[in-house]
């Protein structure tokens, strides 16, 4: 069993692996509350390329998600079949693997938007994508778990100091859960 994944001895490495994850997410503007495009433009103008997101359906007994790369840009496919907050969690995570610089190889360029964008690809790429075991060992699986907690951790909180806009006929109720929260 690897230190990371479990045994009482790798504290330390799970700790180092948590600290690693929060740098490199430090200083990425999540949007709140979460919005998956708006993500994408982020992380892709910080990796400096960009991320198309393709809602498909996948598969009940492979992954949820998957990156495809092509030289000029990410495909991020996940399943378009699962509820939103799903969706979400497996957006970041596939995020987390470009963040954290996990790649499985690139493709060669196809057009974003293709309907038929898994059809278009060489049959040994997709198997490379869909099995994760080929591309992605349980250490980077770990690092795209964290990144993505942290990134809808930040997309999910509330911010005391945003400023919310409260229609008129709720002003009082507003109000009076503010003064009762303190």
């Amino acid at each position: 069993m690897t230190p990371w994944l479990g045994r009482d001895d790798g504290n330390d490495d799970r700790r180092r692996m948590r600290r690693r994850c929060a740098r490199l997410v430090r200083d990425i503007k999540v949007p709140v509350p979460f919005d998956a495009e708006t993500l994408c433009r982020e992380v892709g103008d910080r990796i400096g390329q960009p991320i198309h997101l393709l809602g498909v359906p996948m598969p009940a007994d492979g992954p949820s998600g998957l990156v495809i790369s092509g030289s000029r840009a990410h495909y991020l496919c996940y399943d378009s079949g699962t509820r939103p907050l799903h969706q979400q969690h497996i957006i970041a995570h596939e995020l987390g693997h470009l963040i954290a610089g996990h790649t499985t190889g690139h493709v060669e360029d196809i057009e974003p938007g293709t309907p038929a964008l898994l059809s278009t690809l060489d049959p040994g790429v997709v198997r490379q994508a869909l099995a994760r075991d080929a591309g992605y060992d349980r250490r980077e699986e770990a690092e795209a778990e964290i990144i993505a907690d942290l990134l809808l951790q930040r997309a999910h909180s509330w911010a005391p100091e945003r400023t919310w806009h409260v229609p008129m006929d709720a002003a009082d109720v507003v109000a009076r859960i503010e003064r009762s929260l303190g």
